[in-house]
């Protein structure tokens, strides 16, 4: 992870040309006390939230949600098979609400709960860090090789490469070539954890992935410890990658942060449009 700036450059304000929305697609019920260690208590149902960018020349969503494999039990495999609770209703699929598959998938990074809906999208351009596909690209934690891997075009991002630059104090990669859409580098969930920085229509949108699973986070709630134990794959470096992300929160009031799996995003399946 690199040295937070003191004063980061917020990205600009003005209209870009990607029309962004955030979809639900799937759910899975959690207990705050697992979420939050601020006290918070109850139910909660966590969104799996993508990303849908249209951009003139193509439609990418960030992330993939849970897919119809999600729905009908035959994925994720053993041990992530017997978590219970993952809903995914009729229509939430990326691809039914879509009408067809995106052509650009971005990766914040590749658990079973952002990679499900892979499986509906054969032939799809997916984008993740060279780090992420070290780290998981053999097969780890709901990401099945055998599955994924021969379905799809892998663009696999080298963030210290020579086409990498510099967003917000972080290595970038430019999506897009135009500046419009950047997959940015931010390690510490897992090995390649990435963010996407979009120039949206109505203003810049970061979406934190896993960094940050709800709002509370973005404040100054943690995960509880014996959680982030198990889930974080590098502790010190995903603690770097939240520093980063509450301070963009604090400098950057314009940029609208979309935490992984925050409640307040949660919208019905859409019908395709």
């Amino acid at each position: 992870m690199f040295p937070l700036p003191t004063e980061l450059a917020c990205p600009s304000t003005d209209p870009g040309p990607v029309a962004v929305e955030i979809i639900t697609a799937g759910t899975i019920r959690s207990k705050w006390q697992q979420v939050v260690n601020d006290g918070t208590k109850g139910v909660v149902t966590l969104p799996m939230l993508v990303g849908v960018l249209r951009h003139p020349d193509a439609l990418l969503t960030v992330d993939s949600g849970l897919g119809q494999q999600n729905r009908s039990g035959a994925q994720p495999g053993f041990p992530l098979s017997l978590m219970g609770d993952l809903e995914v209703p009729p229509g939430a699929t990326v691809v039914e609400q879509l009408g067809r598959a995106p052509d650009r998938v971005l990766m914040t990074h590749l658990h079973y709960d952002h990679v499900g809906g892979l499986l509906d999208m054969p032939g799809a351009e997916v984008w993740l860090s060279e780090a992420e596909w070290s780290a998981y690209g053999g097969g780890k934690l709901g990401f099945s090789r055998r599955r994924f891997v021969p379905n799809h075009t892998w663009r696999v991002v080298d963030f210290e490469g020579p086409s990498s630059s510099k967003i917000m104090g972080l290595p970038a990669e430019d999506v897009m070539g135009d500046g419009s859409i950047y997959l940015l580098s931010l390690p510490g969930h897992t090995p390649g954890a990435a963010a996407v920085l979009v120039r949206g229509t109505d203003g810049p949108t970061l979406f934190v992935g896993d960094t940050a699973w709800v709002d509370a986070h973005l404040g100054t709630a943690m995960r509880p410890w014996y959680v982030s134990a198990v889930i974080d794959a590098e502790r010190h470096a995903h603690k770097q990658s939240l520093a980063w992300a509450r301070r963009v929160k604090a400098q950057c009031p314009n940029v609208r942060i979309v935490a992984g799996h925050e409640p307040r995003w949660t919208q019905p399946p859409q019908a395709p449009r």
